[in-house]
């Protein structure tokens, strides 16, 4: 008996060296074997940095792991990532091994897998990598394979696919999953766990969903064979809206077969709000919700590089109903019907149908409809826009902390036609007609350092432009007058085009003091990033200023000209009569895209009066006191280029700069310096 515990206590022993030795000897050769076979099987470059090997980790199974696995593009996609993980663990069950009916793997753990799927704008694919293989003319038989995995784990996983071409633009961050089953070929049922924190759809330029979170709960029937997958009443949750899916996608060599359903279980308009974004929702804290809500939709049909599936998707809301706590008066009779809809085939077969918009804002009613069709090619747009807004009664309903409004704002705008018509300036053919009015508008905000008052003005649309006029009113003691014209607006919104206009901005006096921003505030936009001129603007400003003030000095005759295009504000000849004399200034201040912004200024003065600069300027009595003393005048021509970071502070390594300085009839009279020395020479020569 005690010997034959020896034996078994040394064969247990030599089983366990095996256990712990044989990983370490085969390492080396797997790790070489496993990365040129799998850069032989595919069209990319693939490498990892260690491969682990353990009969201790999930033991009676061999546990595998991959650390810092790739998979990196070539050719059109040199360097392009298509796969990273941390991490790639399997455990595989030993007795599967010698088994002629499969494999049995019981789970799969992918530690941060970041995939990136890329469609370059000549429609190829980055993960189209797999290389063609000539089949043998004789197939030997096969015996079947099976594959039993029980689970699948992934953490922080991220995801990303990018169409160059559409462009289309789709994301994922921060996704865990939990997958539990069996995979058997054909007939493989998991149940699925999961959930991620950020969810952002583009498409063309356009954001229509941005930093979603989702989590899901469901079951998946999958065959391998066909490469079928069946969502079985999946319940989903993207950001608290309640969602039920269901269906089945098939994934072919060319092409996706989509026939998926979906809807919303709820039917309270307080869901419906669960659909926005987190960062906004501490808004809607404490918010009383009413109202009937149906939302359904399917995508139905093939995907491929030539064709699109159809779609559709319906939303009804009746009777809805959003009062914020601690306000006396609500946003009230929402009434919303909208569907969005496409056959099979190009994108450009989608319709947008807004048939219905109604809702009373604290009593002010709105009205609109849309109507959209053949996005893509020519743009069929029809609809209507119908409001009035007081203000003073709006902030009784809507939440206006920091901010105070007043007044009234009535708009009529109605519209339709085909996009072309402007194209080629066939503006007769789209029907736009329109007016927005403004009457005793008032704005005030802890940001701005004066209050806004607009007593009236006069807003008018036509297919060509948008002309204002008569808008008149007041910034503090200042005045101002302004009325323009905005043309190629359509081009500007729909398709990107340049938005061209012109606009005149008068005033009699302006108090520029006012008009600083107080150095108190704890307002930091000034020490953020210099302000980025829009792309995609032709705009000029032409403008004259009667009368200003700033510190002390008096301006008058302020004439000059801004154009803003091609990201720039150019100044064009500023004149202006200030301190007995004359200032000439022009330059630009530019925003490069994707670089840091510049400016390049030139400024002549002409006889400046040095007696009337000491008593207007605080910033000549603080660094040239002795300005008090003098008299006679100067003339300077300067000019300065560089470039500027944040908080509006020239990068000082940049500058550039030069100018000429000369005054005429210079005289100090009666400072001290002098009378001090006139004591010890003759006291006449130093008056």
């Amino acid at each position: 008996m005690k010997k034959g515990l020896i034996i078994a206590g040394i064969v247990l022993g030599l089983l366990i060296i095996l256990m712990i030795a044989i990983p370490f000897v085969f390492k080396g050769q797997i790790f070489k074997k496993v990365k040129v076979a799998a850069n032989e099987a595919v069209n990319a470059k693939v490498d990892f940095s260690d491969v682990e090997l353990s009969l201790f980790r999930s033991f009676p199974q061999l546990n595998v792991k991959l650390k810092n696995l790739s998979v990196t593009g070539i050719n059109e996609f040199d360097n392009v990532r298509l796969l990273t993980v941390a991490s790639l663990s399997t455990s595989v069950n030993l007795s599967s091994l010698w088994k002629s009916d499969g494999v049995s793997i019981t789970s799969i753990l992918l530690d941060r897998p970041s995939i990136n799927l890329v469609v370059n704008k000549a429609g190829k694919l980055n993960w189209d990598i797999a290389k063609k293989i000539a089949e043998p003319k004789v197939v030997a038989a096969k015996k079947s394979t099976r594959i039993d995995l029980e689970k699948i784990v992934i953490r922080n996983a991220a995801f990303g696919y990018n169409d160059e071409s559409t462009p289309m633009f789709f994301s994922m961050r921060n996704g865990t999953f939990d997958l539990s089953g069996a995979l058997k070929g054909s007939n493989s049922q998991l149940d699925i766990k999961g959930q991620a924190d950020s969810i952002s759809f583009e498409y063309n330029g356009s954001k229509y969903a941005s930093n979603l979170k989702a989590e899901l709960k469901g079951g998946l029937q999958a065959d391998f064979d066909k490469m079928s997958f069946t969502f079985l009443k999946n319940e989903l949750l993207v950001n608290k809206l309640p969602l039920e899916a269901q269906g089945t996608f098939i994934l072919g060599e060319k092409d996706y077969n989509f026939d998926l359903t979906f809807k919303s279980p709820a039917s309270s308009f307080g869901d419906l709000l669960g659909f926005i974004p987190d960062q906004y929702q501490k808004k809607l804290k404490g918010v009383e919700t009413k109202g009937d809500i149906a939302f359904n939709g399917f995508v139905k049909g093939i995907y491929s590089e030539t064709t699109y599936p159809g779609l559709g998707v319906d939303l009804k809301i009746v009777n809805g109903r959003l009062k914020y706590p601690n306000l006396p008066k609500e946003i009230e009779k929402i009434e919303v019907t909208a569907s969005i809809t496409k056959p099979q085939g190009d994108l450009d077969l989608t319709k947008i149908d807004i048939e219905k918009f109604e809702a009373s804002i604290a009593g002010n009613p709105l009205t609109a409809t849309l109507h959209v069709a053949t996005p893509v090619s020519d743009p069929l747009l029809k609809g209507n826009l119908k409001g009035r807004i007081d203000f003073a009664s709006l902030k009784q309903a809507i939440p206006m902390d920091s901010i105070d409004l007043k007044g009234i704002i009535d708009a009529t705008i109605d519209f339709g036609g085909q996009y072309s018509s402007i194209e080629k300036e066939q503006y007769e053919n789209f029907r736009t007609e329109g007016t927005i009015s403004m009457k005793d508008f008032m704005f005030a905000s802890k940001a701005l350092p004066q209050k806004v008052e607009i007593k009236s003005a006069d807003i008018r649309l036509n297919p060509k432009s948008i002309t204002l006029n008569n808008l008149s009113g007041n910034m503090g003691e200042s005045d101002f007058a302004a009325s323009g014209t905005i043309i190629n607006y359509w081009a500007y919104i729909l398709k990107k085009g340049i938005l061209n206009g012109n606009m005149a901005l008068n005033s009699k006096y302006l108090n520029i003091n006012q008009l600083m921003p107080n150095s108190t505030s704890k307002d930091t936009t000034a020490a953020g990033k210099p302000f980025e001129v829009p792309e995609n603007i032709n705009f000029t400003i032409q403008s004259s200023v009667s009368k200003a003030l700033y510190d002390k000095m008096t301006i008058t005759g302020i004439t000059g000209k801004a154009v803003i295009k091609e990201r720039k504000v150019i100044l064009d000849g500023l004149n202006m009569n200030m301190l007995s004399g004359k200032v000439l200034v022009s330059g630009a201040y530019s925003t490069p895209k994707g670089a840091i912004p510049d400016f390049d200024f030139k400024m002549d003065i002409k006889d400046f009066d040095l007696p009337t600069a000491y008593q207007s300027l605080s910033t000549i009595r603080h660094f040239l006191p002795i300005a008090s003393e003098s008299t006679g005048a100067f003339n300077t021509g300067i000019t300065l280029n560089g470039k500027i970071g944040d908080g509006y502070t020239p990068i000082f390594s940049t500058l550039n700069g030069g100018g000429l300085l000369s005054a005429r009839n210079i005289e100090l009279i009666g400072t001290s310096l002098f009378n001090e020395i006139g004591k010890y020479f003759r006291k006449d020569l130093f008056k």
